[in-house]
C-alpha cells in the first residue's frame, strides 16, 4: 500500500519550495511511512503529513482507502484539521469513496461548518443518496454551513417532505439554520417563508427560486414565479426557467410565469 507513496510525492518538489516539519520534509515522512512501522507510529506520521498542506492531499486521500480502520479514520481526521484546504478532497471522498469512508468524510465536512461551503454542490446531491446514513450526514453538514448553505434550500425542502420522520426533522433543523432563523422560527408555512428570503440573497436567491419552478408542488412553483417577478431585472438569470414554466400543466403557474417574464424583461 505504502510503496507507491514515495513515487507520488517526488514530483511535488519540482517547482515548490521544500517545507520541513520536525526536521523532515514530506518525502522523508512518507519514506518512513513506507518502511511499514507499527500502526501507532503510522498514526503519528499521518498527523505530521497534515502540516504539508496541499502537497499532502493526494497522499492522505490514498491513505483513506487503507485496509486498516484506524489509519483510514486518522487520515480523514487529519484532512479535517487542515480546514478549507482539504474540503475539496473530503467532498470527493464523500461522493466517490466506499460507504465507511463516505460517512467519515461527511462527518469531517460537517465539523468544518461554514468553512466547508465549497462542498455545497456535493452535499446537495448526497441528500438524495440511496443510503439513509449518507442522507442524514449530508443534511446535517448543510445545516452546519449556516446561511452560506441557503442555495441548498430546494434540496432541504425535498427532504423535509420525506415520509421518514427523522429525515424530515433533520431537514427542518437544517432549513432553520440556512435561513438564519435561530430561535425566531416564523409561524405559518415554513417553505413559503424560506422562499421569501431569496430576493435578499441576490443571484444565489434567483437560482434557488429558479429551481423551485420545477418543484412538485404547484403552489411552490407559483410562489417562486411571483417572487422572481417582484425582483424585476435582477432575476434575469431565471428567464430560461420561467420560459419553461409557460409549458406547465397548471394554468396558475403559467400565468405567474408570464407575469414574471413581463416584469423582468418588459
Amino acid at each position: 500500500m505504502f510503496t507507491a507513496l514515495v513515487m507520488l510525492v517526488a514530483p511535488l518538489f519540482a517547482f515548490e519550495t521544500e517545507k520541513v516539519f520536525q526536521g523532515k520534509n514530506l518525502q522523508q515522512w512518507v519514506k518512513e511511512l513506507d518502511s511499514d512501522p507499527e500502526v501507532a507510529r503510522k498514526i503519528i506520521i499521518i498527523s505530521a503529513l497534515g502540516m504539508f498542506d496541499l502537497q499532502a492531499l493526494p497522499i492522505l486521500e490514498k491513505l483513506t482507502l487503507n485496509s486498516d480502520q484506524e489509519i483510514r479514520t486518522k487520515s480523514i481526521s487529519t484532512l479535517q484539521q487542515m480546514g478549507k484546504t482539504a474540503v475539496p478532497t473530503l467532498a470527493k471522498l464523500a461522493t466517490t469513496g466506499p460507504k465507511g469512508v463516505r460517512l467519515l468524510a461527511l462527518t469531517a465536512i460537517a465539523g468544518l461548518g461554514e468553512d466547508a461551503v465549497v462542498a455545497l454542490a456535493e452535499l446537495c446531491l448526497l441528500t438524495e443518496h440511496f443510503d439513509k446514513d449518507t442522507k442524514i450526514r449530508a443534511l446535517a453538514a448543510l445545516g452546519n454551513l449556516g446561511t452560506q448553505g441557503y442555495p441548498a434550500l430546494p434540496f432541504l425542502v425535498n427532504a423535509f417532505r420525506s415520509a421518514e420522520r427523522d429525515i424530515a426533522e433533520l431537514a427542518l433543523r437544517s432549513m432553520v439554520q440556512v435561513c438564519g432563523w435561530g430561535n425566531n422560527q416564523p409561524a405559518g408555512d415554513l417553505i413559503e417563508a424560506s422562499m421569501k428570503l431569496a430576493p435578499a440573497k441576490g443571484e444565489p436567491g434567483v437560482l434557488v427560486l429558479a429551481k423551485f419552478l420545477k418543484d412538485t408542488d404547484a403552489e411552490v412553483r407559483i410562489i417562486a414565479a411571483k417572487l422572481l417577478g417582484e425582483m424585476g431585472a435582477k432575476a434575469i438569470k431565471a428567464m430560461p426557467g420561467l420560459q419553461s414554466a409557460l409549458q406547465d400543466k397548471n394554468e396558475k403557474v403559467i400565468d405567474a410565469a408570464f407575469d414574471a417574464i413581463l416584469k423582468i424583461k418588459p
